[in-house]
């Protein structure tokens, strides 16, 4: 991918985690909540217990993934400003970089 497009997929992102994030923290407090009420009240059940494990850790996962983007697309942002600075330079302080 072209530091351009790396940059607006990293924004996309952005505004999306901006509406996923609550939903996000949600559904990982509600696995929690169920994580530990499971593990209480039947603890032999460890089918259970490590399913809404897997659950929360697929949560993080989605989550890393998405800041991963975002970071991504903050770090192709800074290359394109960097490389219009350098374009922008009078060509004999350009060959000094």
């Amino acid at each position: 991918m072209t530091p351009e497009q790396l940059a607006e997929r990293g924004r996309q992102a952005q505004q999306a985690f901006g509406f996923l994030s609550p939903a996000l923290d949600s559904i990982r407090a509600e696995y929690m909540e169920a994580l530990t009420a499971v593990a209480a009240k039947e603890p032999w059940a460890s089918d259970k217990i490590v399913k809404l494990a897997v659950a929360r850790n697929v949560i993080d996962k989605v989550e890393a993934h998405l800041r991963a983007i975002i970071a991504n697309g903050g770090v192709a942002e800074h290359q394109i400003n960097r490389a219009r600075e350098i374009a922008e330079l009078p060509v004999a302080k350009r060959k000094w970089l």
